[in-house]
């Protein structure tokens, strides 16, 4: 039967009105699972923008703490090409933002700091954990910054390697501090060994040096003889002047070193800071005026390449015997030998990396090489005629 004709009978007409509501009914249904789906896609859009939200501000904030972060925070790409680089990078290291961004990070590694470095790149790109390696980078004026380097990796949601982030922290403050506390500690040890000196200068030598004055002077009463008694009496008269001179030392080592000690006593007192990391005193030497041939820009590297050479023969040499000889003349030659087990093939060279900046800064060189008889001998060399003029900067 064609619906659009009306219904003929009363059947008819109550068949029709029983589809209609069927209808209807089914019309009802659609329009709730319609309204029930828009409602639940609202609540997902709602939800997906308070998400994207949250992202934003955490992203606000991250941004936030590496723009205003002190220190250097730089991202690299797989092929270590520079794609970050935060103001604290620029204030640390001197280099502006699109100086460096698209450059690789090689320029900013001294030969020294390759080695390390690299090593920290490979261990955060294979899953393991990279200590933060305390190092030097180069600024951008030339010199050298002491920083702490911490290399983490950056993966992708498969955990392939995206890139690598770099946090570098400036350490020259905290270094300097630990070298006036070692310097502190070493200038208490001299002063406990001074004073150990002294006591037994007074409780024994004085009292042997008297004791034997005294007895030479009850021999003369023994002695029929005026030429044997003249000389005994030149002796007795030689022991007393001994014990003034001794008393006089005695007196020198109660007294506190001068802040402006020579460059003789820094390096004694260098010495003594080292025995007892090495577990036996170096010998030393000194030849020509030291203390009035070098200047004291030239005295401070001096010090810290002597300082670095006797730390590495108490990591790595092995050793029990060591020497130390400082020449100066036309030029300055400072020496460091020690008996330990000499340079291998496993022997870390980078260490060595700063003892030949340091030369080469101040117009020098610097060879490091077997010792005769064993071991590893080290000679810095600096011409002393070009520094005269005045001083150099550490």
């Amino acid at each position: 039967m064609n619906s659009a004709q009306p219904p003929r009978t009363l059947a008819e007409a109550a068949a029709l009105l029983r589809r209609q509501e069927a209808e209807l009914a089914d019309s009802r249904r659609q329009t709730a699972e319609l309204s029930h789906e828009l409602s639940d896609a609202d609540h997902g859009l709602i939800a997906l923008h308070a998400e994207l939200e949250a992202a934003r501000g955490a992203a606000a904030r991250l941004a936030a703490i590496v723009t205003s972060s002190g220190d250097a925070m730089i991202s690299l790409s797989p092929q270590r090409v520079i794609q970050t680089w935060n103001p604290g990078a620029a204030h640390l290291l001197g280099h502006a933002t699109d100086a460096m961004v698209g450059n690789t990070v090689d320029a900013l590694l001294p030969e020294g700091a390759r080695p390390a470095f690299e090593d920290a790149l490979a261990r955060t790109g294979s899953g393991e954990h990279a200590e933060p390696v305390e190092t030097r980078w180069r600024h951008a004026d030339g010199g050298l910054v002491d920083v702490s380097v911490t290399v983490s990796a950056m993966r992708d949601a498969d955990g392939a390697v995206i890139g690598y982030s770099i946090v570098g922290q400036d350490i020259g403050r905290r270094l300097a501090l630990q070298s006036e506390l070692a310097a502190a500690r070493a200038e208490r040890e001299v002063m406990a060994d001074r004073e150990r000196i002294a006591r037994d200068l007074h409780d024994m030598v004085i009292q042997r040096v008297f004791a034997a004055g005294l007895t030479l002077q009850g021999v003369t009463a023994l002695l029929d003889h005026d030429r044997a008694t003249a000389r005994i009496e030149g002796v007795v008269a030689e022991l007393d002047a001994t014990i003034q001179e001794l008393r006089n030392a005695i007196f020198d080592l109660h007294r506190a070193p001068q802040e402006a000690a020579s460059l003789r006593a820094q390096i004694f007192d260098a010495i003594s800071a080292a025995r007892h990391s090495l577990g036996f005193a170096p010998t030393v030497s000194f030849e020509g005026p030291v203390d009035a041939a070098v200047p004291d820009g030239v005295a401070v590297h001096l010090m810290a390449v002597l300082r670095e050479a006797l730390s590495n023969i108490g990591k790595h040499a092995q050793a029990s015997a060591a020497e130390v000889g400082l020449h100066t003349g036309e030029e300055l030659l400072l020496t460091v030998g020690d008996n330990g087990r000499g340079l291998g093939p496993s022997t870390r060279r980078s260490g060595l990396a700063n003892l030949r900046e340091r030369a080469v800064a101040l117009g020098g060189t610097f060879d490091i090489g077997d010792r005769p008889g064993g071991g590893t001998r080290l000679a810095w060399r600096i011409p002393l005629s070009r520094h005269r003029g005045g001083p150099t900067g550490s």
